[in-house]
Formats: structure tokens, C-alpha cells, sequence
């Protein structure tokens, strides 16, 4: 196993306060890609976005989902992190033994989300759990919003991240890397 596997990339200081994790561990998409070609057997990537996200808006063709939470709107509700007004969710009560199935305690396992929020939150769960090498991928699959009046890109996710530095991803999926189930499925 490389070097790069077993300690943090990224200093707490670089990564943005909603992507922070309990482990510290942090990886830019660029050097999570690096990490699963250099081992795509012990190198685990999770994608925490829904099915949705997963399905419609693209994911890394490895990526194994296990969606974090299911997301409810309710205008008057509280928000989950990154998500408009009223976005809230129900935490997915199976997450952490869907994780076990696909991964073990000591496994790299590089997680990511749309921005970077959810994911930080699942290295969290993870962690808590007994996990000990959970990567957040710093600024997710979408990246960070562009912050730019001028531009037609302004406000929306189209800087850094997986999908805009150019990394391999796709629409294509393995129904074996999906998990379907839902709380509130008969």
C-alpha cells in the first residue's frame, strides 16, 4: 500500500468548514482517482448522494451508493447542508451496515457527495462506527459554486470537483453498486 493511503492530504486549514471531518482525512478528487487506480480492489468509493443524484446526475462508474439520507422538502422546514431552503432529510437508518457489507474497519474508503457536506457527515457516522480510513473527497462530484455576477456559470456547481477536473464518470451504472432499498418501501 502506498504512502498517500494512510495519512491526511489535505490539512484541516485548506478544506472548507462544512467538508470537515472527525478523522481529518481529505483527498481532492485528482488524488482519489490516483488512490483507486493504484488499488481499485482495496480502494472503496461511496457515493452518499440518493439514488437520484446517482442515477440522473452522474457518478464515479466505481462508486458504490449508499445514500446518506433521504431528502424531504418542506418549506418550512430546517435545511441539510448544501441543499435550498427546506431541504431536510431522514437519515437512512441502514447506512453504516450497508457500508459493512461492501467495506471493513481498516479499508481506504474514499466518500463523496454533491459538494462535499453530506460526504463529512458520513465519514462521521463512519468513523463513529469503527472506521478508521474514511477520506472525505473535498468539494464532492458537482465542486463549489461559481461566484462570478458576470457569469452565465454564476451560482452554480461548476468549479473543481470530480465531474469539472475532468475525471472518468459516467450515467452508466452496475445494479450491484446501487443500494434500492428505502425505509419506507412495503
Amino acid at each position: 500500500m502506498t504512502t498517500s493511503t494512510s495519512r491526511a492530504l489535505k490539512p484541516d486549514e485548506q478544506v472548507s468548514e462544512t467538508n470537515r471531518t472527525s478523522l481529518a482525512l481529505y483527498v481532492t478528487p485528482r488524488e482519489a482517482y490516483v488512490m483507486w487506480q493504484a488499488d481499485p480492489e482495496g480502494v472503496h468509493i461511496l457515493d452518499v448522494r440518493t439514488f437520484e443524484e446517482y442515477v440522473f446526475g452522474g457518478h464515479v462508474e466505481a462508486a458504490t451508493n449508499i445514500p446518506l439520507v433521504f431528502p424531504r422538502f418542506d418549506p418550512a422546514g430546517p435545511s441539510m447542508p448544501g441543499r435550498p431552503p427546506g431541504c431536510s432529510g431522514e437519515a437512512n437508518p441502514d447506512f453504516v451496515t450497508e457500508a459493512q457489507k461492501v467495506c471493513g474497519p481498516d479499508d481506504v474508503i474514499l466518500v463523496y457527495c454533491s459538494t462535499g457536506g453530506r460526504a463529512a457527515m458520513a465519514v462521521n457516522v463512519l468513523a463513529q462506527a469503527g472506521f478508521t480510513r474514511v477520506y472525505n473527497i473535498i468539494n464532492g462530484f458537482e465542486g463549489d459554486k461559481v461566484n462570478d455576477p458576470g457569469s452565465v456559470y454564476h451560482g452554480k456547481p461548476m468549479r473543481n470537483g470530480w465531474k469539472n477536473e475532468g475525471l472518468p464518470w459516467g450515467y452508466n451504472f452496475d445494479p450491484e453498486l446501487i443500494w434500492i432499498a428505502h425505509p419506507h418501501a412495503a
